[in-house]
Protein backbone atom coordinates (compact mmCIF):
# COMPACT_ATOMS: atom_id res chain seq x y z
CA UNK A 1 0.00 0.00 0.00
CA UNK A 2 1.47 3.61 -0.89
CA UNK A 3 3.63 1.53 -3.82
CA UNK A 4 3.63 2.85 -7.39
CA UNK A 5 2.24 1.04 -10.07
CA UNK A 6 3.25 0.41 -13.73
CA UNK A 7 1.15 -1.26 -16.32
CA UNK A 8 1.15 -1.88 -20.37
CA UNK A 9 -1.22 -2.22 -22.65
CA UNK A 10 -0.50 -3.51 -26.21
CA UNK A 11 -3.05 -2.98 -29.11
CA UNK A 12 -2.19 -4.98 -32.73
CA UNK A 13 -3.78 -2.82 -35.38
CA UNK A 14 -4.84 -5.32 -37.56
CA UNK A 15 -7.14 -6.66 -35.23
CA UNK A 16 -8.60 -2.53 -34.84
CA UNK A 17 -10.19 -2.00 -38.21
CA UNK A 18 -12.81 -0.20 -38.84
CA UNK A 19 -11.44 2.95 -36.39
CA UNK A 20 -11.95 6.10 -38.96
CA UNK A 21 -8.36 6.99 -39.44
CA UNK A 22 -6.87 3.42 -38.62
CA UNK A 23 -4.97 4.70 -35.68
CA UNK A 24 -5.95 3.27 -32.35
CA UNK A 25 -6.13 5.61 -29.50
CA UNK A 26 -5.13 3.82 -25.80
CA UNK A 27 -6.51 5.26 -22.60
CA UNK A 28 -6.83 4.36 -19.10
CA UNK A 29 -9.73 3.93 -16.17
CA UNK A 30 -8.30 3.16 -12.47
CA UNK A 31 -11.39 1.74 -11.60
CA UNK A 32 -13.56 4.62 -12.76
CA UNK A 33 -10.88 7.34 -12.97
CA UNK A 34 -9.34 8.41 -15.82
CA UNK A 35 -5.72 8.04 -16.16
CA UNK A 36 -3.10 9.18 -18.70
CA UNK A 37 -0.49 6.69 -20.23
CA UNK A 38 2.29 7.43 -22.27
CA UNK A 39 1.55 5.79 -25.97
CA UNK A 40 4.39 4.67 -28.63
CA UNK A 41 4.45 2.53 -31.86
CA UNK A 42 5.35 -0.79 -31.28
CA UNK A 43 7.49 -3.72 -33.11
CA UNK A 44 5.41 -6.32 -35.17
CA UNK A 45 2.52 -3.68 -36.27
CA UNK A 46 1.38 -2.78 -32.63
CA UNK A 47 0.60 0.30 -30.12
CA UNK A 48 1.85 0.17 -26.76
CA UNK A 49 0.82 2.22 -24.06
CA UNK A 50 2.40 2.63 -20.69
CA UNK A 51 1.26 3.91 -17.01
CA UNK A 52 2.61 4.47 -13.99
CA UNK A 53 0.52 5.46 -10.74
CA UNK A 54 3.11 7.18 -8.57
CA UNK A 55 1.15 5.79 -5.47
CA UNK A 56 -1.97 3.27 -4.66
CA UNK A 57 -3.52 4.23 -1.45
CA UNK A 58 -6.41 1.81 -1.96
CA UNK A 59 -6.61 -2.04 -0.95
CA UNK A 60 -8.08 -3.30 -4.17
CA UNK A 61 -8.62 -2.13 -7.49
CA UNK A 62 -9.56 -3.01 -11.26
CA UNK A 63 -7.33 -0.71 -13.87
CA UNK A 64 -8.54 -0.98 -17.35
CA UNK A 65 -6.68 -0.39 -20.85
CA UNK A 66 -9.53 1.42 -23.23
CA UNK A 67 -9.46 2.26 -26.91
CA UNK A 68 -11.12 4.91 -28.24
CA UNK A 69 -14.39 3.83 -30.96
CA UNK A 70 -16.35 6.29 -32.70
CA UNK A 71 -16.28 8.76 -29.61
CA UNK A 72 -16.17 6.45 -27.09
CA UNK A 73 -13.76 4.11 -24.61
CA UNK A 74 -14.10 0.58 -25.26
CA UNK A 75 -12.45 -1.39 -22.67
CA UNK A 76 -10.62 -4.02 -24.06
CA UNK A 77 -8.63 -4.78 -20.98
CA UNK A 78 -8.78 -5.37 -17.22
CA UNK A 79 -6.27 -5.98 -14.07
CA UNK A 80 -6.63 -6.90 -10.91
CA UNK A 81 -4.58 -4.62 -8.31
CA UNK A 82 -4.61 -6.02 -4.76
CA UNK A 83 -2.47 -4.16 -2.30
CA UNK A 84 -1.52 -4.18 1.19
CA UNK A 85 1.03 -4.40 3.83
CA UNK A 86 3.00 -7.38 5.39
CA UNK A 87 0.90 -9.56 7.88
CA UNK A 88 0.56 -8.10 10.99
CA UNK A 89 2.16 -10.70 14.49
CA UNK A 90 -1.22 -12.44 15.74
CA UNK A 91 -0.87 -12.13 19.83
CA UNK A 92 -2.40 -13.50 23.08
CA UNK A 93 -1.89 -16.91 22.62
CA UNK A 94 -3.46 -19.23 24.87
CA UNK A 95 -4.75 -23.30 25.16
CA UNK A 96 -6.99 -25.05 26.98
CA UNK A 97 -7.20 -29.13 27.15
CA UNK A 98 -10.43 -30.90 26.98
CA UNK A 99 -10.31 -33.75 29.36
CA UNK A 100 -13.31 -35.52 26.98
CA UNK A 101 -11.23 -36.00 24.00
CA UNK A 102 -7.58 -34.31 25.13
CA UNK A 103 -8.46 -31.91 22.12
CA UNK A 104 -6.10 -28.69 23.07
CA UNK A 105 -8.04 -25.29 22.07
CA UNK A 106 -5.64 -22.17 21.36
CA UNK A 107 -6.90 -19.07 20.27
CA UNK A 108 -5.30 -15.73 19.80
CA UNK A 109 -5.80 -12.49 18.72
CA UNK A 110 -5.20 -11.22 14.60
CA UNK A 111 -2.68 -8.65 13.88
CA UNK A 112 -3.07 -5.49 11.98
CA UNK A 113 -4.88 -6.40 8.74
CA UNK A 114 -2.87 -6.38 5.63
CA UNK A 115 -4.99 -5.91 3.19
CA UNK A 116 -4.90 -8.96 1.38
CA UNK A 117 -5.48 -12.80 1.45
CA UNK A 118 -3.74 -14.20 4.78
CA UNK A 119 -3.41 -18.01 5.62
CA UNK A 120 -2.83 -18.17 9.38
CA UNK A 121 -1.83 -21.05 10.56
CA UNK A 122 -1.02 -22.19 14.55
CA UNK A 123 1.97 -24.35 14.58
CA UNK A 124 3.55 -26.86 17.44
CA UNK A 125 6.47 -29.04 17.76
CA UNK A 126 7.93 -31.18 20.63
CA UNK A 127 11.48 -31.73 21.40
CA UNK A 128 11.96 -35.39 19.60
CA UNK A 129 9.90 -33.63 16.47
CA UNK A 130 9.67 -31.15 13.57
CA UNK A 131 7.23 -28.03 13.60
CA UNK A 132 3.99 -29.16 11.97
CA UNK A 133 0.40 -27.59 11.34
CA UNK A 134 -1.48 -28.17 14.55
CA UNK A 135 -5.19 -27.50 13.18
CA UNK A 136 -6.89 -24.95 10.32
CA UNK A 137 -9.12 -21.98 11.56
CA UNK A 138 -12.43 -22.58 9.79
CA UNK A 139 -14.41 -19.20 8.58
CA UNK A 140 -11.58 -16.93 9.50
CA UNK A 141 -12.08 -17.90 13.18
CA UNK A 142 -9.39 -17.18 15.79
CA UNK A 143 -9.75 -20.62 17.41
CA UNK A 144 -8.86 -24.00 16.07
CA UNK A 145 -8.35 -27.24 17.78
CA UNK A 146 -5.09 -29.14 18.04
CA UNK A 147 -6.10 -32.99 18.23
CA UNK A 148 -4.70 -35.82 20.68
CA UNK A 149 -2.19 -37.21 18.29
CA UNK A 150 -0.23 -34.41 17.83
CA UNK A 151 -0.33 -33.96 21.40
CA UNK A 152 2.28 -35.17 24.10
CA UNK A 153 0.93 -34.65 27.40
CA UNK A 154 2.96 -33.92 30.55
CA UNK A 155 6.34 -33.30 28.55
CA UNK A 156 6.81 -29.46 27.13
CA UNK A 157 6.04 -28.43 23.75
CA UNK A 158 5.55 -25.23 21.84
CA UNK A 159 3.07 -23.34 20.31
CA UNK A 160 2.50 -20.37 17.82
CA UNK A 161 0.56 -19.13 15.38
CA UNK A 162 1.97 -18.18 11.63
CA UNK A 163 0.41 -15.21 9.30
CA UNK A 164 1.16 -15.36 5.86
CA UNK A 165 0.16 -13.18 3.06
CA UNK A 166 2.33 -12.20 -0.50
CA UNK A 167 4.56 -10.14 1.31
CA UNK A 168 5.50 -11.45 4.22
CA UNK A 169 5.19 -14.08 7.34
CA UNK A 170 4.60 -13.03 10.55
CA UNK A 171 4.96 -14.99 14.04
CA UNK A 172 3.60 -14.95 17.03
CA UNK A 173 5.20 -15.30 20.70
CA UNK A 174 5.85 -18.99 21.36
CA UNK A 175 3.92 -20.91 23.95
CA UNK A 176 5.75 -23.25 25.98
CA UNK A 177 3.78 -25.64 28.23
CA UNK A 178 2.62 -28.63 29.25
CA UNK A 179 -0.66 -29.46 27.73
CA UNK A 180 -2.05 -31.23 30.85
CA UNK A 181 -0.96 -27.69 32.69
CA UNK A 182 -3.70 -26.17 30.88
CA UNK A 183 -6.65 -28.69 31.22
CA UNK A 184 -9.86 -27.13 32.59
CA UNK A 185 -11.08 -30.00 35.18
CA UNK A 186 -14.52 -31.17 36.17
CA UNK A 187 -15.73 -29.34 39.28
CA UNK A 188 -16.17 -31.21 42.28
CA UNK A 189 -19.02 -32.52 43.93
CA UNK A 190 -20.01 -31.36 47.59
CA UNK A 191 -21.36 -34.63 49.57
CA UNK A 192 -21.76 -33.64 52.99
CA UNK A 193 -21.38 -30.35 55.50
CA UNK A 194 -21.29 -31.02 59.38
CA UNK A 195 -21.22 -28.98 62.30
CA UNK A 196 -18.20 -30.67 63.84
CA UNK A 197 -16.92 -31.01 66.59
CA UNK A 198 -20.59 -30.13 68.51
CA UNK A 199 -21.13 -26.88 69.78
CA UNK A 200 -18.10 -25.64 68.13
CA UNK A 201 -18.20 -22.32 65.45
CA UNK A 202 -16.75 -25.01 62.98
CA UNK A 203 -17.49 -26.77 59.70
CA UNK A 204 -16.67 -30.27 58.04
CA UNK A 205 -17.26 -30.57 54.19
CA UNK A 206 -16.89 -33.31 52.14
CA UNK A 207 -16.72 -33.91 48.47
CA UNK A 208 -15.30 -36.54 45.59
CA UNK A 209 -13.90 -35.70 42.10
CA UNK A 210 -14.81 -37.37 38.74
CA UNK A 211 -12.49 -40.17 37.88
CA UNK A 212 -10.80 -38.48 34.75
CA UNK A 213 -9.06 -35.99 37.19
CA UNK A 214 -9.10 -38.22 40.77
CA UNK A 215 -5.65 -39.18 40.14
CA UNK A 216 -4.47 -35.68 39.79
CA UNK A 217 -2.24 -33.72 42.16
CA UNK A 218 -5.15 -30.97 42.67
CA UNK A 219 -5.40 -27.45 44.89
CA UNK A 220 -9.05 -26.64 45.94
CA UNK A 221 -11.02 -23.26 46.77
CA UNK A 222 -14.05 -23.16 48.93
CA UNK A 223 -16.52 -20.25 48.85
CA UNK A 224 -19.50 -19.88 51.11
CA UNK A 225 -21.67 -17.06 52.16
CA UNK A 226 -24.93 -16.23 54.11
CA UNK A 227 -27.83 -14.01 51.91
CA UNK A 228 -26.88 -11.04 53.78
CA UNK A 229 -23.48 -11.15 53.29
CA UNK A 230 -22.21 -8.67 51.01
CA UNK A 231 -18.95 -10.90 49.43
CA UNK A 232 -17.96 -14.97 49.57
CA UNK A 233 -15.53 -15.70 52.01
CA UNK A 234 -12.84 -17.74 50.70
CA UNK A 235 -10.53 -20.57 51.60
CA UNK A 236 -7.70 -21.43 49.68
CA UNK A 237 -4.82 -23.63 49.31
CA UNK A 238 -6.88 -27.18 49.90
CA UNK A 239 -5.10 -30.14 48.96
CA UNK A 240 -7.72 -31.55 46.19
CA UNK A 241 -7.27 -35.42 46.96
CA UNK A 242 -8.13 -34.84 50.83
CA UNK A 243 -11.84 -35.21 50.14
CA UNK A 244 -12.25 -33.16 53.14
CA UNK A 245 -11.72 -30.18 55.11
CA UNK A 246 -12.88 -28.47 57.97
CA UNK A 247 -12.93 -24.28 58.82
CA UNK A 248 -13.91 -22.45 62.17
CA UNK A 249 -15.97 -18.83 62.49
CA UNK A 250 -19.22 -19.78 61.15
CA UNK A 251 -22.30 -17.75 63.15
CA UNK A 252 -24.68 -20.14 64.64
CA UNK A 253 -28.03 -20.47 63.32
CA UNK A 254 -27.37 -19.31 59.97
CA UNK A 255 -27.73 -20.43 56.56
CA UNK A 256 -24.48 -20.75 54.52
CA UNK A 257 -24.15 -21.69 50.55
CA UNK A 258 -21.07 -23.73 49.94
CA UNK A 259 -19.45 -23.97 46.76
CA UNK A 260 -15.63 -25.61 45.69
CA UNK A 261 -13.68 -25.54 42.39
CA UNK A 262 -10.22 -26.98 41.44
CA UNK A 263 -7.33 -27.36 39.53
CA UNK A 264 -4.04 -29.17 38.91
CA UNK A 265 -1.45 -27.92 41.80
CA UNK A 266 0.51 -25.92 39.49
CA UNK A 267 0.23 -21.90 38.62
CA UNK A 268 -0.84 -21.92 35.03
CA UNK A 269 -3.54 -24.95 35.27
CA UNK A 270 -7.22 -23.14 34.80
CA UNK A 271 -9.86 -23.75 37.60
CA UNK A 272 -12.80 -25.90 37.26
CA UNK A 273 -16.11 -24.10 37.13
CA UNK A 274 -17.78 -23.68 40.61
CA UNK A 275 -19.72 -26.68 41.52
CA UNK A 276 -23.10 -27.04 42.23
CA UNK A 277 -24.29 -24.83 44.97
CA UNK A 278 -25.19 -26.83 48.56
CA UNK A 279 -26.94 -25.19 50.70
CA UNK A 280 -26.11 -25.90 55.04
CA UNK A 281 -27.89 -24.35 58.29
CA UNK A 282 -25.21 -24.41 61.17
CA UNK A 283 -26.65 -25.72 64.52
CA UNK A 284 -28.04 -23.41 67.25
CA UNK A 285 -25.68 -22.42 70.28
CA UNK A 286 -27.43 -20.23 73.10
CA UNK A 287 -26.83 -16.93 73.63
CA UNK A 288 -24.00 -16.13 75.50
CA UNK A 289 -22.83 -12.39 77.78
CA UNK A 290 -24.46 -9.90 79.64
CA UNK A 291 -27.14 -7.37 78.18
CA UNK A 292 -27.13 -3.67 78.30
CA UNK A 293 -30.41 -2.86 80.12
CA UNK A 294 -32.16 0.42 81.16
CA UNK A 295 -35.70 1.22 82.91
CA UNK A 296 -37.97 3.53 84.47
CA UNK A 297 -40.52 3.20 87.10
CA UNK A 298 -43.69 4.81 88.05
CA UNK A 299 -45.64 3.29 91.61
CA UNK A 300 -49.65 3.27 91.22
CA UNK A 301 -52.14 1.80 92.81
CA UNK A 302 -49.81 -0.14 95.46
CA UNK A 303 -48.05 -1.64 91.91
CA UNK A 304 -44.77 -0.74 90.35
CA UNK A 305 -45.07 0.10 86.15
CA UNK A 306 -41.95 -1.08 84.45
CA UNK A 307 -40.89 0.49 81.31
CA UNK A 308 -37.67 -1.77 80.41
CA UNK A 309 -34.96 -1.72 77.75
CA UNK A 310 -31.74 -3.67 76.60
CA UNK A 311 -29.46 -3.57 73.67
CA UNK A 312 -29.55 -6.90 71.57
CA UNK A 313 -26.10 -8.81 71.95
CA UNK A 314 -23.76 -8.33 68.92
CA UNK A 315 -23.84 -11.17 66.71
CA UNK A 316 -20.35 -12.86 66.86
CA UNK A 317 -19.06 -16.23 65.89
CA UNK A 318 -19.17 -17.39 69.87
CA UNK A 319 -22.67 -16.35 69.85
CA UNK A 320 -25.99 -18.08 69.05
CA UNK A 321 -28.67 -16.04 67.33
CA UNK A 322 -31.59 -14.68 69.76
CA UNK A 323 -35.12 -15.40 68.86
CA UNK A 324 -36.45 -13.92 72.23
CA UNK A 325 -35.97 -12.07 75.58
CA UNK A 326 -37.21 -13.15 79.04
CA UNK A 327 -38.04 -11.24 81.61
CA UNK A 328 -38.16 -12.69 85.12
CA UNK A 329 -39.06 -12.18 88.82
CA UNK A 330 -36.55 -14.39 90.89
CA UNK A 331 -33.34 -16.62 89.77
CA UNK A 332 -32.80 -20.19 88.66
CA UNK A 333 -29.56 -19.85 90.97
CA UNK A 334 -32.21 -20.09 94.48
CA UNK A 335 -33.51 -23.42 93.09
CA UNK A 336 -37.17 -22.09 92.59
CA UNK A 337 -38.65 -21.63 88.68
CA UNK A 338 -38.67 -17.99 88.25
CA UNK A 339 -42.14 -16.48 87.10
CA UNK A 340 -41.91 -15.16 83.96
CA UNK A 341 -43.20 -11.13 83.62
CA UNK A 342 -42.29 -10.83 80.00
CA UNK A 343 -41.87 -12.89 77.33
CA UNK A 344 -40.86 -10.95 73.87
CA UNK A 345 -38.59 -10.69 70.78
CA UNK A 346 -38.29 -7.19 71.05
CA UNK A 347 -36.26 -5.19 72.97
CA UNK A 348 -37.93 -3.46 75.17
CA UNK A 349 -41.15 -4.48 77.30
CA UNK A 350 -43.52 -3.23 79.93
CA UNK A 351 -45.10 -4.87 82.88
CA UNK A 352 -45.67 -4.55 86.44
CA UNK A 353 -45.15 -5.88 89.50
CA UNK A 354 -44.62 -5.51 93.22
CA UNK A 355 -44.21 -2.24 94.53
CA UNK A 356 -41.41 -3.98 96.85
CA UNK A 357 -39.78 -5.32 93.90
CA UNK A 358 -36.21 -4.56 93.61
CA UNK A 359 -34.72 -6.61 90.71
CA UNK A 360 -35.66 -8.59 88.10
CA UNK A 361 -33.88 -11.12 85.92
CA UNK A 362 -33.35 -10.32 81.91
CA UNK A 363 -32.11 -13.54 79.66
CA UNK A 364 -32.23 -14.11 76.08
CA UNK A 365 -32.95 -17.44 74.40
CA UNK A 366 -32.97 -19.64 71.00
CA UNK A 367 -33.68 -23.27 70.29
CA UNK A 368 -30.26 -24.70 71.91
CA UNK A 369 -31.13 -22.87 75.13
CA UNK A 370 -30.83 -19.03 77.23
CA UNK A 371 -28.37 -17.07 78.26
CA UNK A 372 -27.31 -16.68 81.87
CA UNK A 373 -29.45 -14.21 83.63
CA UNK A 374 -28.58 -10.05 83.75
CA UNK A 375 -29.39 -8.94 86.78
CA UNK A 376 -31.49 -5.91 86.64
CA UNK A 377 -31.93 -3.40 90.16
CA UNK A 378 -34.91 -1.13 90.44
CA UNK A 379 -33.42 1.35 91.86
CA UNK A 380 -35.71 4.81 93.59
CA UNK A 381 -35.55 7.84 91.47
CA UNK A 382 -34.01 10.51 93.35
CA UNK A 383 -31.68 13.01 92.99
CA UNK A 384 -31.87 16.79 91.06
CA UNK A 385 -31.71 17.17 87.18
CA UNK A 386 -28.45 17.40 85.44
CA UNK A 387 -28.13 20.95 83.68
CA UNK A 388 -25.83 22.24 80.83
CA UNK A 389 -27.07 19.72 78.63
CA UNK A 390 -25.90 20.46 74.94
CA UNK A 391 -25.26 18.80 71.69
CA UNK A 392 -22.78 19.77 69.09
CA UNK A 393 -22.20 18.45 65.27
CA UNK A 394 -19.35 15.90 64.42
CA UNK A 395 -20.05 14.74 61.47
CA UNK A 396 -22.70 13.10 59.27
CA UNK A 397 -23.77 10.57 61.25
CA UNK A 398 -22.34 11.73 64.93
CA UNK A 399 -23.34 14.12 67.87
CA UNK A 400 -21.06 15.42 70.73
CA UNK A 401 -23.06 15.94 73.90
CA UNK A 402 -21.95 17.69 76.83
CA UNK A 403 -23.33 18.53 80.56
CA UNK A 404 -22.49 19.64 83.71
CA UNK A 405 -20.92 16.99 86.56
CA UNK A 406 -23.36 15.31 89.01
CA UNK A 407 -23.16 16.95 92.50
CA UNK A 408 -22.87 13.68 93.81
CA UNK A 409 -20.51 10.52 92.60
CA UNK A 410 -21.76 8.63 89.61
CA UNK A 411 -21.48 5.09 88.51
CA UNK A 412 -22.58 5.81 84.41
CA UNK A 413 -24.85 7.94 82.49
CA UNK A 414 -27.44 7.14 80.06
CA UNK A 415 -27.74 9.06 76.87
CA UNK A 416 -31.31 8.83 75.37
CA UNK A 417 -32.91 11.05 71.71
CA UNK A 418 -35.51 11.01 69.53
CA UNK A 419 -36.85 13.41 67.23
CA UNK A 420 -38.69 16.40 67.98
CA UNK A 421 -41.43 15.35 66.58
CA UNK A 422 -42.40 12.66 69.15
CA UNK A 423 -45.11 12.98 71.65
CA UNK A 424 -43.18 14.89 74.53
CA UNK A 425 -42.31 13.02 77.89
CA UNK A 426 -41.53 10.18 76.06
CA UNK A 427 -38.20 10.28 75.25
CA UNK A 428 -36.87 6.47 74.83
CA UNK A 429 -36.37 6.10 71.71
CA UNK A 430 -32.90 5.66 71.20
CA UNK A 431 -30.56 5.11 73.42
CA UNK A 432 -27.11 4.59 75.02
CA UNK A 433 -24.84 3.71 77.85
CA UNK A 434 -21.82 5.77 78.82
CA UNK A 435 -19.67 3.70 82.11
CA UNK A 436 -17.32 6.05 82.61
CA UNK A 437 -18.70 7.90 85.39
CA UNK A 438 -16.23 11.02 85.61
CA UNK A 439 -16.34 12.31 82.05
CA UNK A 440 -19.04 14.76 80.94
CA UNK A 441 -19.16 14.20 77.51
CA UNK A 442 -19.73 11.59 75.25
CA UNK A 443 -20.02 10.47 71.37
CA UNK A 444 -23.13 9.27 69.75
CA UNK A 445 -21.78 7.76 66.58
CA UNK A 446 -22.98 5.58 63.64
CA UNK A 447 -26.24 5.37 65.16
CA UNK A 448 -28.21 8.63 64.25
CA UNK A 449 -29.36 7.16 60.86
CA UNK A 450 -30.17 3.70 62.50
CA UNK A 451 -33.95 2.57 62.35
CA UNK A 452 -36.17 4.45 64.39
CA UNK A 453 -33.13 6.96 65.48
CA UNK A 454 -33.32 10.57 63.42
CA UNK A 455 -30.40 11.79 61.73
CA UNK A 456 -29.24 15.33 61.79
CA UNK A 457 -30.13 17.78 61.40
CA UNK A 458 -33.26 16.51 62.92
CA UNK A 459 -33.94 18.26 66.14
CA UNK A 460 -33.08 15.80 69.17
CA UNK A 461 -35.01 15.93 72.46
CA UNK A 462 -32.50 13.80 75.15
CA UNK A 463 -32.24 13.00 78.69
CA UNK A 464 -28.53 12.22 80.67
CA UNK A 465 -29.05 9.94 83.62
CA UNK A 466 -26.56 9.49 86.44
CA UNK A 467 -26.34 6.55 88.31
CA UNK A 468 -25.11 5.33 91.26
CA UNK A 469 -26.11 2.96 94.16
CA UNK A 470 -29.09 3.61 95.65
CA UNK A 471 -29.69 6.99 93.93
CA UNK A 472 -29.87 8.07 90.66
CA UNK A 473 -31.08 11.50 89.03
CA UNK A 474 -32.17 12.52 85.80
CA UNK A 475 -32.66 15.62 83.40
CA UNK A 476 -35.10 15.86 80.13
CA UNK A 477 -34.23 18.71 77.67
Amino acid sequence: MGSAVTASCTIRWERCRGLEDGQPLISWLLDSEPMAGRQRRGVGGTEVSELRVPQLNRPQAKLWCCVEWNGTKQRVGVAEIRAGYPPGKPSNLSCLLDLGDYGLTCRWQQGADGHLPTNVMPKCATSRSPAVTGCTPQNGHSQCTVPRRLLQLYRPMELWVTATNALGTAESERLRIDPMDVAKLDPPTLQSIRSMPPQTDCVTLTWTMTPRNAHMELRCELRYRAPEDPSWGVLTGIAGHAGTVQHCKFLFGTLYHFQMRCRRDLARGYWSEWSVSRNYTTHEKAPEGKLDAWWSTRTAAGRMEVQLRWKAPRRQEANGRVLGYRVALGSRRRGREPQTVCNTNDTHCDFTVPVRTGRVYLSAYNAAGESSATEVILLERKGQPLAGLRAVPAGDRSLWVHWEAAPVPVVAYVLEWQPVSSEPGHCSACWQLERNGTTTTTLIRGKLGAAGCPSPPTGLCGAVLCLHPGLTAQSLH
